[in-house]
C-alpha cells in the first residue's frame, strides 16, 4: 500500500510539473525560432543564450552536436503538442512515458550545451 501511495504522489508531482515544463519549452522553442532560425533579436534571447565553444571538437563531433540540436528542436515541438494531450488524460500512458523520456533527453542536451559555454567553465 505504501508503494502505491508513493507512485500516486510521484504521478501528482509529475502532473504538477507538466504545465511549467510546457511554458519553459514554449519559451525556449520561440527563442530558438527567433534567435537561431530567423536571426532576430528579441527579449526571448535572455532565455538560453548559450554560446557553445565547439572549436576543440573534431568535425564529426561538431556534426553530431548540430544533429542533437536539431533533435532538441523537434523534441520541443513534440512536447508542445504532447503535453496538452497528456494533461487531459487521467492515467499514465505510453505517450506520457515518451514525454518523460524526451524531457530528460532535452534537459541533458541543454546541460551539455551549457557546459560547453566558456562563460560557465570552471
Amino acid at each position: 500500500m505504501v508503494q502505491k501511495d508513493k507512485r500516486k504522489n510521484l504521478f501528482r508531482f509529475w502532473r504538477f510539473l507538466l504545465p511549467f515544463l510546457f511554458i519553459f519549452f514554449l519559451i525556449h522553442f520561440l527563442k530558438d525560432i527567433t534567435q537561431d532560425i530567423l536571426r532576430v533579436a528579441t527579449p526571448l534571447d535572455i532565455f538560453g543564450d548559450v554560446k557553445e565553444d565547439l572549436s576543440s571538437f573534431l568535425p564529426f563531433f561538431k556534426g553530431a552536436f548540430f544533429i542533437l540540436g536539431i533533435g532538441s528542436f523537434i523534441g520541443e515541438l513534440f512536447l508542445l503538442i504532447s503535453i496538452p494531450i497528456v494533461l487531459k488524460r487521467k492515467t499514465f500512458s505510453k505517450l506520457e512515458l515518451a514525454v518523460l523520456i524526451v524531457v530528460i533527453l532535452i534537459l541533458l542536451f541543454f546541460l551539455w550545451a551549457i557546459l560547453l559555454d566558456p562563460r560557465f567553465a570552471t
